[in-house]
């Protein structure tokens, strides 16, 4: 009976210690309320969305030239990141030093159907690391689309 417990608190440890979200602790994810935009009978909330390194290594990650909102999703079926339509998109590697943050603003659209009532949401980043070697041509778009790397955000209400 000890050895099978022994066993199985191993296997326990060494699933927490070398899983996923281990590696994306380092790495915050903050939201606040932005400005409210009104276009083509479309109303979008502007969400200003921040990464931030909390590591001692240099963040590498990939996005797309032109459609890096689709490495972020919403928690709230009542809400949608709006894409943008693209000529050219490729991948690419950002970067983010240790102790610094990028701010990005994500636009949300409201669907119709929605009522007037307050909406608690919190949006996530999909954050794909890329190793020092590696070529923005050798992103896995299939590995992309299975968003197992999602770092969600504090919640706010609009």
């Amino acid at each position: 009976m000890t050895r099978i417990l022994l066993t199985i608190s191993i296997l326990l440890f060494s699933s927490l210690t070398f899983s996923q979200t281990a590696k994306i602790d380092n790495y915050t994810l903050t939201i606040r309320k932005g400005k409210i935009v009104k276009e083509s009978k479309q109303t979008y909330w502007v969400i200003p969305s921040t990464i931030t390194n909390n590591s001692k290594d240099t963040l590498r990650y990939f996005s797309m030239s032109c459609s890096w909102q689709d490495f972020y999703t919403v928690d709230n079926k009542k809400l949608q990141i709006e894409t943008a339509l693209c000529d050219k998109n490729s991948p690419t590697i950002l970067t983010l030093a240790p102790g610094y943050s990028k701010t990005v603003e994500i636009r949300l659209l409201r669907r119709q159907s929605m009522d007037a009532s307050e909406i608690k949401f919190k949006i996530g980043l999909n954050l794909m690391k890329s190793s020092n070697s590696q070529n923005p041509l050798d992103f896995n778009f299939e590995e992309e689309q299975k968003k197992k790397n999602i770092i969600w955000s504090n919640v706010i209400s609009i």
